[in-house]
Parts: structure tokens; C-alpha cells; sequence
């Protein structure tokens, strides 16, 4: 006996599993750093973006209402003043100071951290949008993990730092500066771990020589 085509059991759609807003937020900001770094951010549009993570403006605009507004997301997200975290752990403040300062250079010489770092200087003289969230996270002054961590161990009695925003800001630049100049001109070889670790252990000598000589005065 023959079976019609109509009797026979239909295969049931499979619903597409929902995206997390954590999931779709992580997904818009890879597109978006795509296509910051591909064409720019003044260039760059949200329609540009929304075809490169595969979604609609639509939803885009639902959960970042701006371009800025993912550009400042895709700063707190990828960038290593605000990425490396710092454990609270039993070690002794030289050692942490140590540990997060080699992790942070090393982190900030990435070839994508300094793609981020050579688009956000191409693009702020012409993109207030930029200048301004920059201004908000405090990128370059220290804003971030180790400004918290300095004003943690302050408050403690552990450590005695007058301003840990300055602190922090000086303790990275020193021991990344001359690194990073060299990563963004392509100049010389490429910073090894023991480079770094040499450069972050005089830092760190000199940090504490300054509040031992604070302290004695």
C-alpha cells in the first residue's frame, strides 16, 4: 500500500537556540573591532558592523544605542589597563606589583592592543566621539585595576600612596613607554618576557625606594 506524501510525518523546525545579551554584546564588540581596525571608526558604520557579526541594525541599535557608545565598550573590553586583573592573594605588594606589571606590558604589546592604540590616535583628532570616551575610562591616567589595587593596599596600611590614579599611571608608562613607542614605529626587535621583566623590576625598585625615602622623611 502506498503511503501519500501528505501521511507522512513532516520534520519539525529546529528553533534557533536564543543568544545571551552577554553573548551578543561580546559578538557586537569583536565586530566592531573588525571594522573599527578594517575602515576606521569615522568611516565605519553601524551597518558595517551589524553585517559582521551577522544581525540586524535593529539589534544593534538595541544594545548599543551609539558607534561611541561600542567603541568605549570595545576600550573597557580589550584594553590592558582595564583587562588584567589582579588577585588578592597572600603574596607580598612587590611581587603583585611585579606579576600585574609584566602581565600588563606584555598584554599592552599585543599586535591588537597596538592596532587599538595606533586607530585611537589616527582617529580622535577627528572623532570627538573618541576623545570623549576616552576622557570617560581615563585611558592613560592610570584608571583601572592597579589604580583600585594601590588604594586597596593604601587604605589597608600596606602600602602609602598620596594619589593611586598618578601612581598607576607613572608605573605603567615607565615600564611600558619606551616598549610601546618602539611596537607603534616599528623600531627595533621585538620586546622579549625578559625585557619586560628587567625593565618591571627596576620600576618596582624605584617605586618602593620612593615611599621607603616618603616614610624615613
Amino acid at each position: 500500500m502506498a503511503v501519500s506524501l501528505a501521511s507522512r510525518s513532516a520534520p519539525v523546525p529546529q528553533r534557533k537556540a536564543r543568544m545571551s545579551d552577554e553573548d551578543r554584546r561580546s559578538q557586537l564588540i569583536g565586530a566592531a573591532e573588525t571594522v573599527f581596525l578594517e575602515r576606521g571608526f569615522h568611516a565605519a558604520t553601524m551597518d558595517d558592523i551589524a553585517r559582521q557579526a551577522g544581525m540586524s541594525k535593529k539589534t544593534v541599535y538595541q544594545v548599543f544605542p551609539a558607534k561611541a557608545a561600542l567603541f568605549e565598550a570595545l576600550l573597557m573590553d580589550r584594553c590592558s589597563i582595564f583587562t588584567v586583573t589582579i588577585a588578592d592573594d597572600a603574596r607580598p605588594p612587590r611581587a603583585v606589583l611585579t606579576d600585574v606589571l609584566c602581565r600588563s606590558v606584555a598584554h599592552a604589546l599585543t599586535e591588537r592592543q597596538i592596532a587599538i592604540l595606533r586607530l585611537m590616535i589616527a582617529e580622535s583628532p577627528r572623532s570627538p566621539e573618541i576623545t570623549a570616551a576616552l576622557e570617560r575610562l581615563g585611558v592613560g591616567r592610570g584608571k583601572g585595576a592597579l589604580e583600585k589595587w594601590l588604594a586597596t593596599k593604601t587604605e589597608e596600611g600596606t602600602l602609602a600612596v598620596d594619589d593611586p590614579q598618578e601612581a598607576a599611571t607613572l608605573l605603567f608608562w615607565t615600564a611600558a613607554g619606551d616598549f610601546v613607542m618602539q611596537a607603534l614605529l616599528n623600531k627595533g626587535p621585538i620586546t622579549t618576557p625578559a625585557a619586560i621583566e628587567k625593565r618591571v623590576d627596576h620600576v618596582v625598585a624605584a617605586f618602593f625606594r620612593g615611599m621607603e625615602a616618603g616614610s624615613a622623611g
